[in-house]
């Protein structure tokens, strides 16, 4: 015999006795002297009321605190925290559309996901007529956007309203509103939105219940650590059964040996990082430059938790004191609930403030920026920057002041709560020196043993800086001024020699490991980005993504045109643009090697978990690169002959034109291969080329399909299109337009009203006819 057992009773079952309820609030015990008088008692259902909105994690550890403040005879300030408390918490949960338990889960993230994803799926049907009907770019994206606006998050989205006025959308602002829409509809996107969403909620009530701290769990809590930990150790597992490979080259290499021989192993990024502050030490070392260190820290508000000051301490009676004991920690009545994104967003703020400034004074320096936490999660930033003696005072000036900028009644008695700075002694010690520790510290911990803001041994507090880092998505490291480090690191690729002049000084010094050689090969320090000789090569994949977008993989270096001197003049000849590839293309992740897929039956050899066009995984220090291809043996040469192009071809593409194969326009911009399905916008020095391969178009039937499937589509900005007519056709060409828009406008009145491209390109015309000097010229 069976019996249907409900939810309900199986909750009544295993509920605890009404008496035992009576005794707990937010499953914490109560205590009873607390709460023994009539107002004591109204306090504590109160307290009940006011906790059972939140999450029970956070209610036990706010009860807690609340009824250690009641200990404390601190009844009113014991109130006035937990409603604050709770208030804050409440509004962080508030971004959040469902219940918490509902996305607390991997599992109900994973539908809710899919959920949401279907719902905006379903309005972009709804107003595509089941993708029938053309729908403006603009209004389809913003409904597509509303059930993510609930969420709190957004895809980025194109500005239409920067556009002008008086112009087309570009072409640009509907790849990127395309590109939304498709996230929006996916749900990946979406469970990865809600998870980081949820993660970082989850901490910041870490925060504000006290959950990390010194003495509790410092920079993180002890489930975002935990977690982080778990993710790693996933991550390092699945490396070790993946493989990248290259059938066509016949190149194998472990997926773990690859990544722990590139700069996501801690130790070879601490020790570049190391290298180009050094190599940044040597350059004011010759210009004669000046080091100084700055500390930026937020202002009060931002800060959940304090430090109370030792009275021993500041009486000298410290010394026999235990080192390991961390100091009190005290919740900042000032606080204001700001997460420690908030606080870094706050801080780069107050940063462009500072770097416009110091361009319009015409300051020159450079270095490096760390970024670290405090204690309780909060961001400060250390900066070591090189500057001329005379514009120290400056620099420091300038910092300072927008540092301090803000809330300056608790900086009454000093600045350097906010705001700190030393000028770097050689005598002391090198200003690379100075930075040295606070890499490691955010890195791997080289050569430390203690942390002394957390007041832990440095292996406990690395894992806790990295896990706050990619928690919050903070950048910790950030070069100010100089070279790419990705050129740098492209160029160590490079083992053999090369023929060019301007690309071999800055090959030799990567390869030697000289930062400052290379400064000085890319131009100095100085020289602004698109100003350096050498860049970075890529090849375009239009719409090879997910979402639709172009894909800009990484091929190898290329060179600019300059013109060589000798003394300082000109000799008129011209090195030319050329090409190292450094990457190849074709590799891919299989979980078996080339030797074990070669023993396997044909048949079975196409089910192999594989993902295309991943990129090399070689570091700089690896030499499975087997000699680079050089300029002699350009890239493009080989995507050409794929397409069944010659070079009589690639002359004409270098020039501008545009070829045509089977429906697909091939073209060359920026030194990049591009193939798409429509033709590209022609840049108008190069018309002359184009008249010269094939008879010169004219006639209005010619004109007439230009303008309804260019210009009143959209497709091509006006004044561009424009450009392209030649002279003696543009007065027609004008009236032609004005003519085809008249007519529109009489038989469909209201759709015309409607149609903003119509109505801007109706007033362009009518300004332009109106021109008297244009009238003069063609109409007359």
């Amino acid at each position: 015999m069976t019996h249907a057992i409900e939810a309900a009773d199986v909750a009544a079952f295993f509920a605890p006795a009404e008496k035992d309820k009576a005794k707990r609030v937010a499953g914490v015990p109560v205590e009873k002297e607390l709460f023994e008088q009539r107002h004591e008692k109204d306090n504590l259902r109160w307290a009940g009321k006011l906790l059972a909105q939140i999450e029970d994690h956070a209610a036990s550890a706010l009860f807690k605190e609340y009824q250690y403040r009641l200990n404390k005879n601190q009844t009113l300030s014991a109130n006035i925290w937990l409603r604050k408390s709770v208030e804050q918490i409440r509004e962080h949960a508030a971004r959040f559309p469902l219940p918490l338990r509902m996305v607390a889960s991997e599992l109900g993230r994973a539908n809710i996901a899919r959920e949401w994803s279907n719902a905006c799926a379903a309005i972009v049907q709804e107003k595509t007529a089941n993708f029938t009907t053309p729908v403006n770019a603009e209004q389809l994206l913003d409904a597509a956007m509303e059930p993510a606006r609930k969420w709190g998050i957004s895809p980025l989205l194109p500005s239409f309203s920067k556009a002008c006025p008086h112009a087309e959308i570009s072409d640009q602002h509907i790849d990127m509103a395309v590109s939304a829409v498709a996230r929006l509809q996916d749900a990946e996107w979406w469970e990865r939105q809600i998870t980081r969403a949820w993660r970082r909620y989850a901490e910041h009530v870490a925060i504000l219940i006290g959950k990390v701290r010194k003495g509790v769990s410092a920079y993180v809590s002890q489930r975002s650590l935990q977690d982080y930990r778990a993710r790693k150790q996933a991550g390092a597992a699945w490396l070790k059964t993946m493989y990248a490979i290259n059938p066509e080259l016949e190149l194998e290499v472990p997926l773990a040996d690859a990544v722990k021989a590139s700069v996501a192993n801690p130790e070879i990024r601490r020790m570049e990082l190391m290298v180009r502050m050094r190599g940044f030490e040597e350059v004011a070392e010759e210009q004669d430059l000046v080091g100084e260190f700055y500390t930026w820290t937020a202002p009060s508000r931002f800060h959940a938790w304090t430090i109370i000051k030792d009275k021993d301490k500041d009486k000298g009676k410290d010394k026999g004191k235990d080192k390991t004991k961390p100091k009190k920690t005290v919740r900042n009545t000032r606080y204001d609930g700001s997460t420690p994104r908030h606080t870094q967003r706050y801080l780069c703020g107050q940063w462009a403030k500072a770097r416009a400034k110091l361009a319009r004074l015409g300051v020159r320096f450079f270095g490096f920026r760390v970024v670290e936490p405090h204690h309780d999660g909060t961001p400060h930033w250390h900066m070591l920057f090189f500057v001329h003696p005379s514009q120290r005072l400056l620099l420091r000036w300038v910092l300072r002041k927008y540092a301090c900028e803000h809330d300056k009644k608790e900086l009454a008695k000093s600045y350097k709560p906010r705001f700190d700075w030393s000028a770097i002694d050689p005598a002391k010690g090198t200003a690379t020196g100075y930075i040295a520790k606070y890499i490691a510290k955010n890195i791997d911990g080289f050569n430390m043993d203690w942390d002394e803001e957390s007041e832990e041994a440095i292996s406990t507090a690395v894992p806790a800086v990295a896990a706050w880092s990619s928690l919050w998505g903070i950048r910790q490291f950030q070069q100010v001024g100089g070279p790419s480090v990705t050129v740098w690191r492209e160029l160590r690729r490079l083992r053999e020699a090369t023929q060019n002049p301007i690309l071999e000084p800055a090959r030799k010094a990567a390869d030697a490991g000289k930062w400052a050689a290379y400064v000085d090969a890319m131009g100095g320090i100085d020289a602004a980005r698109k100003d350096h000789p050498i860049q970075l090569a890529h090849l375009v994949k239009p719409a090879a993504s997910k979402y639709g977008e172009d894909v800009a993989k990484l091929t190898g270096l290329r060179t600019a045109n300059i013109f060589t001197s000798v003394n300082g003049t000109a000799t008129g000849i011209m090195v030319g643009m050329s090409e190292a590839q450094t990457r190849h293309q074709g590799w891919e992740l299989s979980r078996t090697g080339l030797g074990e897929r070669s023993e396997l039956p044909s048949g079975k050899r196409s089910e192999l978990p594989l993902s295309g066009d991943s990129r090399a995984p070689w570091s700089s220090d690896n030499n499975c690169t087997r000699g680079s291809v050089l300029a002699e043996k350009d890239p493009l040469d080989r995507e050409m002959a794929m397409l069944g192009l010659d070079a009589r071809d690639k002359k004409l593409l270098l020039n501008g034109a545009v070829i045509e194969i089977d429906g697909l326009f091939v073209s060359i911009r920026n030194g990049c291969l591009n193939t798409c399905r429509q033709r590209p916008n022609v840049r108008p020095e190069y018309d002359k080329l184009d008249h010269d391969l094939e008879p010169l178009k004219s006639g209005k039937a010619y004109w007439k399909r230009r303008i309804q499937g260019e210009l009143f589509t959209g497709n091509t900005p006006v004044n561009e299109w424009l450009k392209t007519v030649p002279e003696h056709d543009l007065g027609d060409v004008i009236m032609q337009i004005d003519d085809m828009l008249l007519k529109e406008r009489q038989l469909n009145p209201l759709t015309y009203k409607e149609d903003m491209l119509l109505v801007q390109l109706q007033q362009l015309i009518e300004e332009t006819i109106a021109d008297s000097e244009f009238w003069r010229l063609y109409l007359e």
